[in-house]
């Protein structure tokens, strides 16, 4: 036997268990997810997202039945001002400046793919345990694009990596 063939077998074997490439829909932005993130039920973004606001139109997540780990996106009908984001990244900051428990982990303006995105990285109190958030918010024509990531702290070592790399993978 080829001494060389278990190891290709299992790089034949790790590409096919690569990320997913998903395209918003109704936006021009794709984002690679982690791979075993499904499409979350309605309902059940209804239930998760229920605690005010608007919820995202589309979330990814780790299957049910408790759906921990998230990947929501919404796109809202608000336009945002032409050329520098500071601004609206220092109105974002405020906006969650009030929330439980906020820990500000990172907060900047990025280029990822061809546009700038306003990147705001923060620990929030959860229902029963702190909760990691990864936003990003964009132009998108004449709307505004919001792609959030989040995990619990008890599962954050497993999937931080795989959401910061799912994040930056934004085009």
């Amino acid at each position: 036997m080829n001494p060389l063939l278990p190891g290709a077998l299992a790089l034949l074997l790790a590409s096919q268990a690569t990320d997913t490439r998903v395209t918003v829909p109704g936006t021009s932005v794709s984002l690679a997810l982690p791979a075993g993130f499904v499409p979350m039920p309605p309902d059940v973004i209804a239930l998760k997202y229920s605690r005010g606001g608007t919820p995202p139109a589309y979330v990814y997540s780790t299957p049910g039945p408790s759906w921990a780990v998230n990947i929501a996106f919404a796109v809202r009908n608000v336009e945002l001002p032409p050329g520098d984001l500071a601004p609206v990244r220092a109105a974002l900051e405020r906006s969650v400046q009030g929330t439980p428990g906020l820990r500000w982990v990172g907060h900047g303006i990025e280029r990822v793919g061809n546009r700038d995105w306003i990147v705001l990285r923060f620990w929030v109190n959860g229902l029963d345990q702190p909760i990691y958030n990864h936003l990003r918010a964009s132009r998108e024509g004449d709307r505004t694009l919001l792609v959030t990531a989040n995990v619990t702290k008890a599962l954050y070592p497993k999937y931080a990596a795989q959401l910061d790399e799912a994040m930056k993978s934004l085009k």
